[in-house]
């Protein structure tokens, strides 16, 4: 029966047909991410479930390298090396199964790449030394510069100090009055 149908659809005709459409899958898809417009679908939720966890190996890309790696090394074999259908057909599938798994392995450690960034809490610069950016008037608010796990951050700030505070002034956090704002004290 499988031979019936390789003698209809010609020794090669099932690997041109593989090769060009996973190539134009890959094509389109490959387009799409540069774009930007298909960036997140296979590392957040693609993949099947199976039972309670999901099975991340079945995703487009993996079915498109499948298709594309079927096509070229049945091509090659054929072309190539003079394999009969047969051996063609089974370095084809090998060819595609690892294109499959690989595709598959590379996005399960695409996803472990993910990370929160860094977050910031207000809480964290209680006790941190900072620059009067804005200057803080007399029972107003003002702004200030501070240096936090290497990044420079802007926070609204007023003043425990009975003075205005001018721009540049070495000031102390000592706590937060909400949580966008601190109270500092000038450094002597």
């Amino acid at each position: 029966m499988f031979q019936a149908f390789i003698d209809f659809m010609g020794k090669e005709s099932v690997f041109w047909f593989c090769a060009l459409l996973g190539t134009g899958l890959f094509i389109i898809q490959f387009t799409l991410n540069l774009l930007g417009a298909d960036a997140h679908d296979d590392i957040d939720d693609g993949g099947v479930e199976i039972d309670s966890g999901k099975f991340h190996w079945l995703s487009k890309q993996a079915l498109t390298g499948f298709l594309m790696m079927f096509g070229w090394v049945g091509l090659t074999c054929r072309k190539e090396f003079d394999f009969s259908v047969w051996q063609a057909s089974l370095a084809a599938l090998a060819g595609g199964i690892l294109s499959f798994f690989c595709s598959g392995f590379i996005f399960n450690l695409a996803k472990r790449l993910r990370s929160a960034g860094m977050v910031f809490r207000i809480e964290d610069a209680i006790g941190k030394q900072a620059t009067v950016y804005q200057r803080i008037p007399k029972g107003g608010a003002g702004k200030i510069s501070l240096s936090l796990n290497n990044l420079t951050y802007e926070l609204d700030a007023i003043s425990d100090h009975s003075e205005e505070l001018s721009s540049f002034t070495q000031v102390q956090v000592i706590k937060k009055s909400d949580e966008k704002t601190v109270v500092v004290v000038p450094i002597k």
